[in-house]
């Protein structure tokens, strides 16, 4: 039994500040019987008779004051109520000495000991809502979210959690886990008896799977912090560089226009790249214009409009000639994004003496490629998610779905099922398959709040506001 949770509890519920309307929030055994006692109804009716969700009009007599407060009161009966404990709700107008007088009222500096009426503390209604059961750890955590929510977008991924759909997905994976556990430590009790319940390699094929599945997760979060729009991502370099081959190898189909002849590509072209729940738009550009010509074309234009735009540019050059040579049209200053380079056709011999590697461009990170071969491209697709998810460009982002807390404690969890693994591997007894699995079942129980302690949920709950 936590401390106070017999209690009953007061608390304004509303901002502070002046407002047209405004909630005094009572939750606890003596919720209805209390407050009947100090209120008065317009009608002749009964508190504690009435269904739940039922609301009265009357007054609260401050004695104090010598002033009748118009109130209506609205009851939430036991278990239909946020808290599941019988709540009533005092709403009247959002004056500050008005909601002062009704304190006054509610709480005075004596009340009878036995009755036990108190000051809510800092999150104590939605504590007690995850401690009765009316929602789990995540979702409490979620309410803190909404209420501190200052975009649409962080609105959108607190309600996402309040929803439960993390917590779903949590307790799936902790279910399959205990129902492993409890077939292990059945193998155990009966390994006198020569009885297999389980072979090892159903048990390493299970925990493979509970791996991926807790690693998908956490993957999910993060991912779901881009922008749904995707990431733009623009080719740039001197025409027949290989910008177009190297879009459609990245596709694995047709897109652009490849052409033995220079500059075949006249106009930006995008096209999408999903690639490890990031979307990615790749966007091909005509070849930059030898600077002798003294010529700005359309095209052109189109190109260093896009450039502004791009949170990631791939500098692309052709590795059997001169590096420097090409350099010398690329205007660098006019990228402000991100940068990767790219060195491509390195299937061609005179790749491997290419030369004249301009020293601006050390600074960034470079991958040799070949639109051919195929040489290089994973190289490039994995820098292209470490550049999103090592946050080393500005993104619309969506606040991640799990918050630091719960990830540490699903991240143990991943580690755990890691460690019960390499048990199985390596053929180890059942035992200390068993300790890891128990072990990765009470993480995720941390996420959820079903395995947690009261310094946890002090601290969560504590960095509430009064009457939340």
């Amino acid at each position: 039994m936590y401390p106070g949770i017999q209690d009953t509890i007061v608390a304004v519920s509303t901002p502070s500040g002046r407002s047209f309307h405004a909630i005094i929030r009572v939750s606890g055994p003596e919720a209805v019987p209390y407050v009947k006692s100090l209120f008065v109804p317009t009608t002749n009716i009964n508190l504690e008779g009435v269904p739940s969700y039922s609301s009265i009009k009357g007054y609260i007599h401050s004695l104090r004051e010598g002033v009748n407060i118009p109130v209506l009161l609205y009851l939430m009966k036991n278990p239909f109520s946020y808290t599941r404990e019988d709540v009533v709700e005092i709403h009247t107008m959002g004056s500050l000495p008005l909601l002062e007088m009704l304190l006054d009222v509610l709480l005075p500096e004596k009340i009878e000991a036995q009755k036990r009426i108190r000051l809510s503390q800092p999150g104590e209604f939605t504590k007690r809502a995850f401690l009765h059961g009316r929602i789990d750890l995540t979702q409490a955590e979620a309410t803190m979210r909404i209420i501190r929510a200052h975009t649409d977008l962080e609105l959108t991924a607190a309600i996402a959690q309040l929803t439960g759909k993390v917590s779903r997905q949590i307790s799936q994976m902790q279910n399959k886990a205990v129902s492993l556990c409890a077939q292990i430590e059945a193998a155990i009790d009966f390994s006198d008896q020569d009885i297999e319940l389980i072979t090892t390699a159903e048990i390493t094929r299970e925990l493979n799977e509970l791996r991926t599945a807790i690693s998908r997760l956490l993957h999910q979060t993060e991912t779901g912090k881009v922008s749904p729009e995707g990431i733009h991502t623009v080719f740039y370099g001197k025409p027949n560089v290989g910008k177009s081959s190297l879009i459609n190898a990245l596709l694995g189909r047709k897109r652009s226009i490849v052409s033995e002849i220079p500059g075949t590509t006249r106009d930006v072209v995008a096209s999408r790249l999903d690639m490890g729940g990031i979307h990615f738009i790749l966007t091909d550009t005509a070849g930059v214009e030898d600077t002798q010509k003294n010529r700005i074309t359309g095209a052109m234009e189109k190109v260093q409009s896009v450039l502004k735009s791009a949170q990631i540019v791939l500098l692309v050059f052709d590795g059997s000639i001169d590096l420097s040579e090409q350099f010398k049209d690329i205007k660098v200053g006019n990228v402000t994004a991100t940068t990767i380079v790219i060195v491509n056709k390195s299937d061609l011999k005179k790749n491997n003496v290419y030369y004249g590697f301009p020293p601006e461009l050390t600074r960034y990170p470079v991958v040799h490629t070949s639109a051919q071969t195929g040489d290089g491209l994973e190289r490039l697709k994995d820098l292209l998610l470490e550049t999103v998810l090592g946050g080393r460009i500005e993104t619309l982002t969506v606040p991640c779905l799990m918050n630091v807390r719960q990830r540490d404690a699903l991240q143990r969890s991943l580690q755990l099922v890691q460690c019960a693994v390499e048990s199985a591997q390596r053929n180890e007894s059942h035992e200390f398959i068993a300790l890891d699995v128990r072990a990765a079942v009470d993480a995720m129980g941390e996420v959820l709040g079903s395995v947690t302690t009261e310094d946890i949920l002090s601290k969560i709950f504590s960095e509430f506001c009064i009457g939340k």
